[in-house]
């Protein structure tokens, strides 16, 4: 049975998201090339353990996978995981940032 195109476009958005080719998603996951292609297109189910592979790559639960839960922004590992993709001299702009914006509301 196909997967669910949802979730093929969701696969695919959240591996360029993390500047991954299919090549190197299948390198991971130690499945051919041709799998990943294939879950992306909607061609090929998805196993559990790869499933849970691909969760842990992409800094994604399992139900934002399946069901396309939105991010939540405020959420504290949301904003970790996103910094996490920034250079270190943009993580250092957000810091003064942050830092701004308490030494604003502290008066």
């Amino acid at each position: 049975m196909p997967i669910d195109t949802d979730i093929s476009r969701r696969l695919k958005e959240y591996r360029n998201f993390k500047h991954l080719t299919q090549k190197e998603v299948a390198n991971i996951l130690h499945i051919p090339h041709s799998a990943v292609s294939d879950f992306e297109n909607g061609k090929r189910e998805i196993t559990v353990s790869e499933l849970s592979l691909l969760s842990q790559l992409y800094g994604r639960n399992i139900e934002e996978i399946i069901n396309g839960k939105k991010y939540d922004y405020y959420n504290i590992a949301n904003i970790a995981r996103l910094l996490t993709e920034l250079p270190n001299e943009d993580i250092k702009e957000v810091m003064h940032l942050i830092e701004y914006k308490r030494k604003r509301i502290q008066g």
